[in-house]
């Protein structure tokens, strides 16, 4: 609680006490004066005049001293209460601590920047408010205080809430008073602001030390005044060495010196060529670099220009692996234009032509077609897909390998291939060979294969003439003596009907056997192209086995069939397939004459395997040398001293001609399995036929 206010008169002299020497003065003035006069001064009036104008002095003088003193205490009254408004009022942070630390009297601003009130600290240590990493910094304050010396520190002080905020604190002694008088601003936010630049400074030097580039900074003059390390690393001298160099620098390769200082001086000009310039440097290893030189305007804050900015970028491997790739594209090129195929890169939506070899760029383009080259297109249909439908996700894409021919009668087998062109667009890869002279060779091979099967044929046809002439004979003699027997019957006249119509059926059916081995011996020797149609491998069977098995029967052995019902078609002709059935039947037959006749079977079996149609034909003969298995195929090879060795390598011929597959292999019992394999009619739907 306040003390009760004083009279005016007494906190007067109280806080001025120089008044009261001023008053006592003046009445012991007036006491002397009054003793010191004579008794008779009613006599004398000038004596009376003299002493009321001493005492009425002494009156005014006293009167003035209290009104200067009055005056006085008004102003240190008025001084008082605005340093007391001052201090309540102050944004930064006042207080008066002892020369320990402890404080003794706080303003609000406690409360403002560190949310404690201020009467809650009164006593305590300022020590206790700071943060525990700035002890150290603020001990060492306060004992240069302690010491009559002012301080001037920045710590981290507690607040309210936990937080910390930073203080920057300013204090003086006073050791007569043993006080210390202190001010702390608020400094929080200058720090935030200098970490962020020193983050910033940091993340930027940091970039600048990451990248590969080589940057420097150097004045109006050419003068080096900054460069990061990169820099450093490409000429391979340290920054202090280079910072403040002058041209020409101590990394220039004396052999460019002249073009060097050109470079230069287009760049002081403002005349540096946007892409940028080429220099060679020389590194303090000797090693000498070629660099890409960039330069530009160095700005300063206030718009004016300083310098410049450069940027050097090591281009030795860049270079190095540019002329690699052009030697590369020079060999390709020439391996391009080496060959006698037609290579030519097409857009796949525009279809213009992006590069042609030399073959192809010979040919010109078509007089009577847009189309870019001089060569056969397939049709749209003819595509897996339409080019200009693929997108990247496709790529590589296949589009069309076959072969096409020309107006003109040219075959060209073509391939083509979408794919990614080097600007980044979809592109057809065209290749097209000139196949011309090869289908002319293949279209004679056929011809000559055919002429060669038919020749094989009527070779077997004359090697079994002596048998069929033995088994037409039977039929034409049994028709003779029906025919005679009916004759005779007919001149004697009493023959019934009904005899004379049995012989005669009898004799029909005897002709019929006889020409359907004729029939079979024509189509078998006769020359016709390959036909493919839709047959059964059963009738295939059955006609081969009717003449073959004529032989076969000569040869005294006897033939056992085993063919599934239900088996699929197959595209094949069926005079080849027959010649191929004949030659193995025969074969088998004739390898079996040291065997006992009883033991002579020929087993011939079909069944579907995987989709083929696989048909064996099986004999229990002397088998086959492994010596000679990998010849048996072969053209002139044979096991028979009078053979021609031809008749296996056109089966084998004949069955690949079908897409199928020709081996032997060894019978377990003795003898020898040959087998051939045809595609049944569905997997033949994706075949390709010439």
């Amino acid at each position: 609680m306040k003390p009760e206010q004083e009279p005016e008169a007494i906190s007067l002299f109280s806080r001025h006490p120089s008044a009261v020497p001023v008053l006592l003065l003046a009445v012991v003035l007036c006491v002397i004066w009054f003793a010191a006069l004579p008794s008779n001064l009613g006599n004398n009036p000038d004596m009376l005049w003299l002493s009321a104008i001493v005492v009425i002095s002494l009156g005014v003088i006293a009167t003035w001293s209290l009104f200067k003193a009055k005056s006085q205490n008004d102003r240190a009254g008025e001084m008082e209460g605005e340093r007391d408004l001052i201090f309540a009022l102050s944004l930064d942070i006042l207080c008066v601590m002892s020369l320990d630390g402890h404080l003794e009297r706080t303003n609000p601003a406690f409360l403002n920047i560190l949310g404690l009130k201020p009467d809650e600290l009164i006593g305590s240590a300022l020590i206790d408010l700071v943060h525990q990493e700035d002890h150290r910094l603020a001990r060492s304050g306060l004992r240069k205080l302690a010491l009559g010396q002012s301080a001037n520190f920045e710590v981290r002080c507690r607040c309210g809430d936990g937080s910390h905020r930073w203080l920057h604190w300013s204090a003086n002694p006073q050791l007569g008073e043993h006080r210390i008088y202190a001010v702390a601003h608020d400094v929080t936010d200058r720090k935030a602001a200098e970490d962020a630049l020193r983050s910033e400074f940091a993340f930027r030097k940091a970039m600048e030390d990451s990248v590969l580039t080589g940057l420097g900074a150097i004045d109006m003059a050419g003068r080096i005044i900054y460069i990061n390390r990169a820099f450093s690393e490409l000429t391979g001298l340290p920054s202090a060495e280079l910072i403040g160099q002058s041209p020409p620098f101590s990394f220039w390769d004396e052999r460019d010196m002249r073009a060097n200082w050109e470079v230069l001086r287009q760049s002081l000009a403002g005349d540096a060529p946007a892409d940028g310039a080429d220099m060679r440097i020389r590194r303090d290893d000797g090693k000498r670099l070629d660099i890409r030189l960039h330069v530009s305007p160095l700005i300063n804050a206030h718009g004016n220009q300083t310098g410049w900015m450069t940027a050097m970028t090591d281009i030795t491997e860049s270079r190095r692996a540019s002329a690699q790739l052009e030697a590369a594209q020079e060999r390709f090129i020439a391996v391009l234009d080496g060959l006698d195929a037609y290579v030519g890169v097409l857009d796949a939506v525009s279809g213009d032509l992006l590069y042609a070899n030399r073959a192809l760029a010979a040919q010109g383009k078509p007089e009577d077609s847009d189309e870019a080259i001089a060569l056969p297109q397939p049709s749209p249909d003819e595509y897996l897909a339409l080019p200009g439908n693929l997108t990247n996700r496709d790529l590589p894409f296949e589009l069309f390998d076959g072969e096409l021919q020309d107006k003109s009668g040219r075959w060209f087998h073509l391939r083509e291939r979408a794919l990614r062109w080097v600007d980044g667009r979809i592109v057809r890869l065209a290749v097209a060979t000139d196949i011309s002279t090869i289908k002319h060779a293949e279209q004679l091979a056929h011809e000559q294969e055919a002429r060669l099967q038919s020749t094989s044929r009527l070779i077997t046809m004359g090697e079994m003439a002596s048998t069929l002439a033995h088994e037409l004979n039977q039929p034409l003699s049994a028709i003779s003596n029906y025919c005679m027997g009916s004759v005779n019957r007919l001149r004697q006249g009493n023959c019934p009907q009904e005899d004379i119509l049995s012989a005669m059926e009898k004799a029909s059916t005897q002709a019929a056997r006889a020409g359907d081995i004729v029939r079979r011996v024509r189509d078998f020797v006769r020359k016709s192209e390959p036909q493919r149609s839709l047959v059964a491998i059963p009738t295939i069977i059955e006609e081969a086995l009717g003449i073959a098995g004529i032989e076969a029967k000569r040869l005294g052995s006897k033939i056992n069939t085993q063919i599934p019902d239900g088996l699929p078609m197959v595209m094949a002709d069926r005079i080849m397939i027959e010649q191929v059935l004949m030659n193995l039947v025969k074969n088998a037959a004739e390898a079996m004459q040291k065997v006992p006749m009883e033991q002579r079977h020929i087993n011939v079996a079909a069944r579907l395997v995987e989709g083929y149609i696989e048909v064996a034909v099986t004999d229990n003969g002397c088998g086959i040398a492994p010596a000679q298995l990998g010849n048996l195929f072969s053209p002139f090879f044979t096991t028979k001293p009078e053979g021609m060795g031809m008749g296996l390598n056109i089966c084998r011929s004949i069955i690949e001609y079908h897409n199928g597959r020709l081996w032997v292999d060894p019978n377990p019992s003795g003898g020898s399995i040959f087998r051939f394999m045809l595609p049944q009619e569905k997997i033949l739907d994706h075949a390709s036929f010439d």
